[in-house]
């Protein structure tokens, strides 16, 4: 009995959460990559997978098994993600984009994929920009190869397909305009899909919100750069309210930040909160506690803790430039349905 004892123990131990909650990410730091952005999270089978913008010319995926056994102090930062040897979607490398204009970045402009799990197909739709322009390509598998893209939309970016409650799905992205990318703005914009690959017959596309009254949404690194800048959408759905989490400012800055609208419908209107609580971050200054451009993220409910996590990154440093690691914090609501992320670096 007494040897018993013991081994219960460790048996029990094996499959809780033992861990030390770090910023960034200490597994989803990579030396290949200098700069790894723009995460998107999946649940799938008890495994949590990453796929952020890092090369910007192909798609790796990060992956990780999480304990079976979680308590409230469970963080998903302590756990061990391992990349996919090779890329899971690896899109034509040329753009005629950055070989006339060189400022608007390097490679084919491949980033910010999304992942949706379809269960009526069982099938993975990974969505994606390149060259500036949307796609959507499918495997049998989260951690591909994704394969047989379909072309979407010329000249958006960020791409995310939310499914509500009663199936429907619509895909929300940011539009570019290159007409207008030197003086005018960055907003995103919600479609309605008849499938995974396909907009509905006729669907218009409704702008849901754009920079309007919030200063912070216009900083930007250059005039190469929008004027400001609404991008990086996600979108979820608690007690009937649609909440439209969204980025701001330029992503190479320190002012980068995210920010919360809200609507009764999945098209809106949507009403971005007041200046005094948007951004949402904790302090909303996050430079004063050396955190750095916090944005572009995703977010992932624990079905089993009931907390909410966001996946984002932060600048590594207070300069501008594409030095972007991937961090994560829990996403707060309050009784009265307000969001706050408390973001934090180092250890928690």
């Amino acid at each position: 009995m007494t040897l018993r004892i013991p081994l219960l123990m460790f048996l029990f131990a094996a499959d809780l959460w033992i861990g030390v909650a770090l910023n960034p990410i200490p597994s989803l730091l990579d030396d290949e990559f200098s700069d790894i952005a723009d995460p998107a999270v999946i649940e799938h089978e008890n495994n949590l997978y990453i796929y952020p913008t890092a090369s910007q010319t192909d798609f790796s995926a990060w992956s990780a098994p999480l304990p079976e056994l979680r308590t409230a102090e469970f963080d998903p930062s302590s756990l061990t993600f391992k990349r996919t040897a090779s890329p899971v979607l690896s899109p034509p490398s040329s753009c005629l984009l950055t070989t006339l204009i060189p400022a608007l970045g390097k490679g084919s402009l491949t980033w910010a994929p999304h992942v949706h799990y379809s269960k009526k197909d069982g099938m993975f739709y990974m969505y994606y920009s390149t060259c500036l322009n949307l796609y959507v390509a499918s495997s049998a598998s989260p951690l591909g190869p994704f394969e047989n893209p379909v072309f979407l939309k010329y000249l958006a970016i960020d791409p995310m397909l939310f499914e509500d409650d009663d199936g429907q799905l619509i895909l929300y992205y940011a539009d570019i305009d290159l007409l207008r990318i030197w003086v005018g703005e960055e907003s995103i914009y919600a479609v309605p899909m008849s499938s995974p690959t396909t907009f509905a017959d006729d669907a218009p596309h409704t702008q849901v919100i754009h920079p309007d009254q919030h200063p912070w949404e216009f900083f930007r690194s250059s005039v190469f750069a929008p004027r400001g800048i609404n991008e990086g959408p996600w979108v979820f759905k608690e007690n009937g309210v649609y909440y439209l989490m969204y980025s701001g400012a330029g992503a190479d800055t320190l002012h980068y930040n995210i920010g919360v609208a809200f609507s009764s419908g999945p098209f809106g209107p949507f009403k971005k909160y007041e200046e005094k609580v948007n951004p949402i971050t904790l302090p909303q200054d996050p430079s004063v506690v050396g955190v750095f451009g916090p944005g572009h993220h995703s977010v992932w409910k624990d079905d089993v803790t009931g907390k909410r996590w966001a996946f984002y990154h932060q600048k590594n440093s207070d300069e501008v430039g594409w030095d972007r690691s991937v961090c994560v914090d829990e996403l707060l609501i309050s009784e009265t349905g307000e969001l706050t992320l408390a973001v934090s670096r180092g250890s928690k």
